[in-house]
């Protein structure tokens, strides 16, 4: 169900072409099996026809693949993480946090189920698909916005957070201390000036302006802590004292290896 709940959304989105989504047990009970006849009328309901389904069990390749891997209970998740290892990407995570979706195979209600899915999936579309300054420009520039997005996303992980923030990164919150390399290999594919500005507990956030326009590709780590950035209080940056600090530049160097690599 949440596969083509979210489908459906990227879709909505004019995102479709961005994203991947498919879905898989972590057990064999059901293998080759089409999606419950009840999910079906649910899905059917909300305009979700075209099902076509069967079940699988998740494999090693999936976890190498895909950026994210997201489970409805606890019960999955343990298998999940036993699955792949110990999950050491960060890549697996509930779809609703520490909530669980029930299984409407014990429950009968798919209604209800479609519905906690359908938040799940909204939420996941607004983290792994948003920037500051998306969506306010012609289409061309954020088609190609969007396209650097994509390889970023698969590219930041925890050796690009900064230090001090490694240990709360997820693969979920992918953006948390990723400011000031993204925002410096963003204007090495795009040009531009890099900029910052200091946030309450003092640090400066990194974002671009690119011909006259503010963007931010790193704003959802803003918006998950609950503070503001002042995007007209800005300083140009200055690339030199930024990597003057090894850490930041081997970072830095980290990011734009992964971005090659999702570029191929």
């Amino acid at each position: 169900m949440a596969q083509y709940v979210m489908q459906k959304l990227v879709d909505e989105a004019g995102l479709g072409n961005f994203f991947e989504i498919d879905s898989a047990a972590t057990s064999s009970e059901e293998r080759g099996n089409g999606v419950y006849p009840p999910a079906v009328r649910v899905l059917s309901a909300h305009g979700i026809r075209n099902i076509s389904h069967r079940a699988r069990r998740m494999s090693s390749t999936d976890y190498r693949h895909f950026d994210l891997i997201m489970v409805m209970d606890r019960m999955n998740l343990r298998n999940a993480r036993l699955m792949t290892g110990g999950d050491p990407e960060d890549k697996v995570e509930m779809l609703l946090g520490d909530e669980e979706i029930d299984d409407p195979w014990y429950t009968g209600d798919f209604a209800g189920v479609y519905k906690q899915i359908e938040r799940g999936c909204r939420a996941l579309l607004n983290e792994t698909a948003y920037f500051h300054g998306f969506g306010n420009t012609d289409d061309n520039t954020d088609l190609k916005l969007f396209r650097l997005y994509s390889r970023l996303f698969g590219s930041w992980c925890r050796q690009t957070c900064a230090p001090r923030m490694q240990e709360q990164w997820t693969g979920r919150n992918r953006t948390l201390g990723q400011c000031s390399v993204t925002a410096f290999a963003v204007q090495d594919e795009l040009g531009g000036r890099v900029l910052g500005t200091a946030l309450p507990h003092g640090d400066v956030h990194c974002f671009n302006e690119i011909d006259g326009r503010i963007y931010d590709l790193t704003s959802m780590q803003i918006e998950n802590s609950g503070q503001q950035c002042h995007y007209e209080k800005a300083a140009e940056q200055d690339r030199e004292k930024h990597f003057s600090k090894k850490e930041k530049y081997e970072r830095y160097l980290l990011l734009k290896e992964r971005l090659e690599r999702e570029e191929r």
